[in-house]
């Protein structure tokens, strides 16, 4: 498989996780075309990534949108200052010689804001309803929101608030805010309401109050209650 065989299939992989909600700036039509690239590279037509090329120099949104998912991938960087792009490819995928990288980045030249949240199709009704807990320490601030994923799901976005994975190195934590360094536990909501570790009182966005009571806790007769109180998972336990 060649160098841009590997990151059409690269793209597609991540393209055919996504949900139509994830990222706007790559549509369902996009997915597509990609999924056509790729199908052309795997029987060795090799027109298919000069499509994708003029793809994206065509299609401003296919080209922000693109190029955000290969960041998230890790494939596009920038050195310290900003000043420079850089490409780095994952293990078992041919690097480009010095004059296909220039080729492949000048696709992106100038590159897409990078401190700009990829913009979302919809409205603040769609995403998932999730439990989200501020991590100062053990325990914290915490609320039932509406979220909403990166294709990859490395990265969450929840108000102003950009967080990355901490990949299992946090402590009873799971994401990072990079800008501030606050840690947060994001999860899946429980049935039973004992999101917390300990008692605590959970608030929820007025997005999410409904699906909330309705849907996973499953008493509709609450669904005006902006905030409950959590026994939480350890309540017979008290924080060190």
């Amino acid at each position: 498989m060649d160098t841009y065989h590997a990151i059409l299939k690269l793209l597609d992989d991540a393209c055919r996780k996504m949900r139509l909600s994830d990222y706007g700036d790559i549509t369902w039509q996009h997915g597509q075309q990609l999924r056509t690239f790729t199908l052309q590279a795997e029987r060795g037509d090799p027109s298919a990534w000069t499509s994708f090329s003029a793809l994206l120099q065509a299609d401003s949104n296919a080209r922000s949108g693109f190029w955000h998912l290969l960041s998230e991938l890790g494939v596009v960087w920038y050195s310290d200052y900003h000043d420079k792009m850089n490409v780095t490819l994952p293990d078992g995928i041919s690097p480009f010689t010095p004059d296909e990288e220039t080729a492949f980045l000048a696709l992106f030249d100038p590159p897409p804001e990078l401190d700009r949240e990829p913009s979302f199709r919809g409205d603040p009704m769609r995403g998932d309803v999730m439990y989200i807990e501020w991590k100062p320490g053990l325990t914290g601030h915490a609320r039932i929101g509406r979220v909403r994923k990166s294709a990859t799901g490395k990265t969450i976005y929840y108000m102003n608030y950009v967080l990355t994975s901490l990949k299992g190195a946090g402590y009873k934590a799971n994401y990072v805010d990079e800008e501030s360094g606050m840690q947060f536990w994001v999860s899946n909501c429980r049935r039973d309401g004992n999101d917390t570790l300990y008692p605590g009182v959970v608030e929820i966005d007025p997005n999410a109050q409904e699906e909330y009571w309705i849907k996973i806790r499953r008493i509709p007769d609450n669904s005006h209650l902006t905030s409950f109180r959590s026994a939480g998972k350890y309540s017979k336990r008290r924080p060190c």
